[in-house]
């Protein structure tokens, strides 16, 4: 499975995708980076680097996760190694 499309996302999934990054003080804008991360799998993006970034990966992560389990999706496996 790619990523999803923010394009494709439903008006609803949208407004939910940006209340959730509201929650998280997140700018609305990262909609699209929540979008493409609900099927990537995790171990490609979702680590922190300790420079405080604004925003930080872990609160995008929580946004993606809450995301995830409303809109019943599950990351994609992440190649094993030697694949």
């Amino acid at each position: 499975m790619g990523a999803v499309d923010p394009a494709a996302l439903t008006a609803t999934a949208a407004a939910w995708i940006r209340a959730r990054l509201a929650d998280e003080r997140v700018d609305a804008s990262y909609v699209a980076f929540v979008a493409r991360h609900l099927t990537e799998p995790d171990a490609n993006w979702r680590w922190c680097c300790g420079s405080q970034c604004d925003p930080c990966v872990q609160a995008l992560g929580r946004v993606v996760d809450a995301a995830r389990a409303t809109l019943a999706l599950r990351p994609a496996e992440a190649p094993s190694e030697g694949a």
